[in-house]
């Protein structure tokens, strides 16, 4: 074999990370290539949503490895040929994965590092094939996603739209496994370069004939599909692609190149070449820091971005909200907004969203699609913007509420009212057998009833809850039995059952026609819960949609979500405050406690804070968000080597957690029935 020349590094490779960052905006790659300076919030302050999404791309990526049972990870199976324990550079990664791709035997590879020029790319999985008939060698690069895949259906029907364009769904995925294709065509121009997707097939189910490691033998027993992509991945490479602050699209493989010389540059030079396109990209940032999770010396890139598009002062930026905070707004109104420098709330009047300052519609009703007892989305990003404005001049909150249509609704509820909610999981990698990638799996259940006394008070309490969360053990039929027992009297004795938007609906449909978990129970105990199913006789009331359509409140920023929503509400409802402002609160998880609490500061805080700080073990982390239940979960399944004191602890955070969403459900009917 010929010497092989030592690379040395760049100053800075262009990345398949920084590709899809400038992608979604160019300035990002400022942000991204000083990381020090312009960190990510999610850097600061942890997501456990994210966290968890990122463990599970992990334990499907090591379910993946383990399919290529001779696969050799760079930088690890490789590293005792150096004899050293010290990690490799880039050159060296570059170096050994040169080495054994340019090998004359078959080999895979994980985590190879490959580069061209400025480009550069570490693949999941290299496979190299060697055909020596044909004297073709081959390497297939196989891109990990844990995105649902199901194989019953073509690449074409799936990734292509009607005008034969790559779906917004999947092209993020095909644009990752492009720029690795590209950069291995340009390094080993005389191989034969495929493009591959590895996801967990849907069509496929976890089968009992594993290994004693617990993993599939091969691709074909397990439940990842391997999904050729060469045509999209061509299409991609060849096509045009268009992003924010592009006047007109280019080439993906010319933008590419243009982008890795260009972070070469000095930080002041990279500021002045990426502009700030400021748009609707700047909605999602990740690069937006507030006060909370602004730490030290770091800076805010979308801070940076709008002071330089607008002119306004950095001083002023903590002052000010900006039109990317608007509920809901579109691309296209946003567009509209700042195409007539309107950049912040206070340049904003009530004709900007087609209003009169009440609230009410410019122009012919007739013409509109309005109603006089719903609040539209105009109105509640009206509500927003002024409540903002308001707040500048007063500090009492406020809050919007569509009376007639409130009292409308809640006319057709009938007592007892019972809350409901579940906590579920849907793995891209099953926990069980016989389940397939992303089957959903409802662990638990809280259950609050709300009830009317005989002089026209109520009284609340937590009537009931499940938890199923033994290793090994799918806990789908256990959950309906328990969720029959709770709430099978709705049927004989009336009452009304409240969700909080479509999950609860969606998971007991879906769970309920799934022979393997329904045929446990009885032809009522299935009759009891199919009533509460939209066709059925006694259908959930979504509390999230009652909650969009007559419901506004200052600090909400227009969400109806439950997290957003409560804090601001106990703020507003002098009702919430005498019932819950007494430590009268009791339960089997709870004792004696207040829930509505002032700060050190005077502010209402967020029972969600209050739940979090019951936990006084430093070590551990309270259950206070519905990704850290999932994550939980997830932790308690896979992890057999946690002790039975951790196991409890994770049991009782998640009891208190899931009862504490119920509750709020109930506190948002007291509020609305003392606002009405």
């Amino acid at each position: 074999m010929a010497h092989l020349k030592r690379v040395e590094a760049p100053l800075r490779y262009l990345t398949k990370s920084l590709v899809k960052k400038a992608l979604s905006c160019p300035r990002k790659l400022v942000y991204a290539t000083n990381p020090d300076t312009y960190p990510q919030k999610y850097d600061l302050v942890a997501d456990p949503m994210r966290q968890h999404l990122s463990t599970e791309g992990e334990r499907f990526g090591d379910y993946c490895k383990d399919l290529f049972p001779l696969g050799i990870e760079i930088g690890k199976d490789t590293s005792f040929e150096r004899h050293s324990n010290a990690p490799m550079s880039e050159a060296d990664l570059i170096d050994e994965t040169k080495r054994l791709l340019m090998g004359e035997e078959p080999i895979v590879l994980f985590e190879g590092a490959v580069h061209h020029g400025l480009l550069f790319a570490r693949p999941d999985v290299l496979v190299k094939t060697i055909d020596t008939d044909n004297n073709q060698t081959e390497i297939k690069i196989i891109e990990v996603k844990s995105k649902s895949w199901d194989s019953r259906h073509t690449v074409e029907s799936k990734m292509l739209t009607l005008k034969n364009s790559i779906r917004s769904t999947f092209l993020p995925y095909i644009q990752d496994v492009a720029f690795q294709t590209l950069v291995l065509r340009r390094a080993f121009p005389d191989f034969r370069i495929s493009s591959w997707l590895m996801m967990p097939d849907r069509a496929k189910k976890l089968k009992d004939n594993l290994d004693k490691e617990g993993m599939a033998q091969s691709i074909d027993d397990s439940v990842a599909s391997l999904v050729n992509v060469d045509d999209l991945v061509d299409k991609v490479l060849t096509g045009k692609v268009s992003y924010p602050g592009t006047k007109k699209s280019l080439n993906f493989t010319k933008a590419v190149s243009n982008w890795s010389e260009i972070i070469n540059k000095e930080r002041s030079e990279l500021e002045s070449t990426f502009s700030s396109p400021i748009g609707s990209q700047c909605i999602s940032c990740e690069y937006r820091l507030n006060d909370a999770n602004n730490k030290g010396k770091a800076l805010s890139g979308f801070d940076a971005c709008w002071r330089e598009a607008t002119g306004i002062k950095q001083e002023d930026m903590g002052e000010n909200r900006f039109v990317a905070d608007i509920y809901s707004s579109t691309k296209r109104t946003l567009a509209k907004l700042l195409n007539e420098n309107k950049y912040t709330f206070a340049d904003l009047t009530a004709k900007d969203f087609g209003l009169n300052e009440d609230g009410a519609p410019l122009g012919d009703k007739k013409n509109k699609v309005y109603s006089e007892d719903t609040i539209n989305n105009s109105q509640r990003q009206w509500f927003q913007v002024k409540s903002v404005q308001q707040q500048r001049t007063s500090s009492e909150s406020s809050h919007y509420i569509m009376k007639k249509g409130l009292e409308s609704e809640m006319d057709k509820w009938q007592y007892p009212l019972h809350l409901i909610d579940f906590e579920t999981i849907s793995p891209a990698l099953p926990y069980f057998s016989g389940m397939s990638p992303y089957d959903v799996v409802c662990f638990q259940f809280s259950h609050h009833i709300l009830d009317q006394n005989h002089d026209g008070t109520v009284h609340v309490r937590h009537e009931s809850e499940f938890i199923h969360t033994t290793p090994g053990e799918c806990s789908n039929g256990p959950f309906l039995k328990a969720l029959s027992n709770a709430l099978g009297c709705v049927v004989s004795d009336g009452g009304t059952v409240f969700r909080w938007s479509s999950h609860e609906t969606t998971v007991l449909k879906t769970i309920l026609s799934s022979p393997e978990f329904s045929d446990s129970l009885s032809q009522q105990e299935v009759e009891s819960l199919s009533a509460l199913l939209p066709e059925g006789s006694h259908p959930m009331v979504d509390l999230c949609d009652v909650a969009r359509d007559y419901f506004y409140v200052d600090g909400s920023g227009g969400s109806s979500s439950i997290k957003r929503l409560l804090r601001p509400t106990m703020n507003a409802s002098a009702e919430l405050k005498s019932f819950y402002g007494t430590p009268n609160y009791n339960s089997n998880n709870f004792q004696n406690l207040q829930w509505y609490q002032l700060d050190e500061l005077g502010n209402v805080m967020d029972p969600y804070d209050i739940l979090s700080r019951l936990d006084t073990d430093k070590d551990r982390s309270a259950i206070a968000v519905g990704g850290a239940a999932a994550a939980a979960y997830h932790t308690l399944q896979t992890n057999s080597d946690m002790s039975e004191q951790d196991r409890s602890y994770i049991h009782s955070s998640l009891l208190r957690y899931c009862e504490l969403d119920t509750l709020s459900m109930a506190m948002f009917v007291q509020a609305w029935q003392a606002f009405a």
